[in-house]
Parts: structure tokens; C-alpha cells; sequence
């Protein structure tokens, strides 16, 4: 019950900021760790895909900003459908502390991950979000990128693709 009214408030708070869309990503919290993402918010609906729980420290799908009674929408790879909320956890790199914050500056904004197959290779595409997107307040820079941590992974974002905004 706490997860749910914890993801609740922060879905509320996360609407609420100049009506932008914050970045945040979800992962299944379900016993098994898989989430059934749906055509439509019922149980009725065609499953399109699945949700899996954190990977590496990385949830697989992007909430993407809207509810329906218990479900919310959400993007699994190129998939988007609905989730039932219950089973989902989610994570965002904006705490709303007044800190600078990092915003997607172009349409659409790239979200690189990590690539574990080929160091050689191109950083592949985690997803895709909205210019004006808040991306985060909690980041670190390096040459290239914006990188959003987790507990093991990151997330990239080129320098030429986000503002950072105070």
C-alpha cells in the first residue's frame, strides 16, 4: 500500500511541475517480476508486451503521463499500452529541490543506455521523450553526455540534445 500511495504521489508531483512531463521510468513490482502491458486498461485487452522488474538497477519502461482509474499508460521498448499501477515501481531523476534542472531541448530527445554487447559500438536508444521533458535535477556531466545514474547503470542524454535550466 505504501509503494502504491508513494507512486501516486509522485505521478501527482510529477504532473504538477509547469505541466511538463518528467522522465520516469518503470519496472514490475508483481511477485513473479513481470507486468502484462495491455491494449487497453482492462484485464480483458490483448497483452502487447511484458514489463520486467529493475534490470542492472534500471527499470525497462517509461511512464508516459497519463491514468486511467488503476492503470497507466506506459512505453516498453517501441510498445506503448497500459499497466495495472498496483504492480508498477518507478524511478525519476527530479527531486523538485530547486536545483538546476535538465531538460530535453529537442524533438524528440534520445535516452541512451548502456551498451554490454559491443564497447566498439554506439550507445543503444533506451527510449524517446517530448521536447520540454524534465529530465532530471540529479545528474552528472562528462565530454559528450548527461548522465542519469541508477544503483548500476546510466542513462545518456548528448549535451546537444538537453538544457540545463535554473
Amino acid at each position: 500500500m505504501k509503494r502504491i500511495l508513494f507512486f501516486l504521489t509522485a505521478l501527482c508531483l510529477c504532473a504538477s511541475i509547469d505541466a511538463q512531463e518528467v522522465l520516469t521510468v518503470v519496472y514490475a513490482t508483481s511477485d513473479d517480476g513481470v507486468l502484462n502491458i495491455r491494449e487497453r486498461p482492462t484485464t480483458k485487452s490483448r497483452v502487447l508486451t511484458q514489463l520486467w522488474m529493475l534490470n542492472h538497477g534500471l527499470g525497462q519502461g517509461v511512464y508516459r503521463g497519463e491514468r486511467q482509474g488503476n492503470w497507466s499508460r506506459v512505453s516498453v521498448r517501441d510498445v506503448t499500452g497500459w499497466a495495472y499501477t498496483k504492480y508498477l515501481g518507478y524511478q525519476t531523476w527530479y527531486k523538485g529541490n530547486g536545483a538546476p534542472r535538465l531538460v530535453a531541448a529537442k524533438e524528440p530527445t534520445v535516452i541512451y543506455t548502456e551498451n554490454y554487447v559491443d564497447s566498439e559500438a554506439a550507445l543503444p536508444v533506451f527510449t524517446r521523450v517530448s521536447k520540454g521533458t524534465i529530465l532530471g535535477d540529479q545528474f552528472e556531466e562528462d565530454e559528450q553526455y548527461y548522465m542519469l545514474t541508477t544503483a548500476h547503470d546510466y542513462l545518456f542524454i548528448k549535451k546537444t540534445d538537453a538544457v540545463i535550466l535554473k
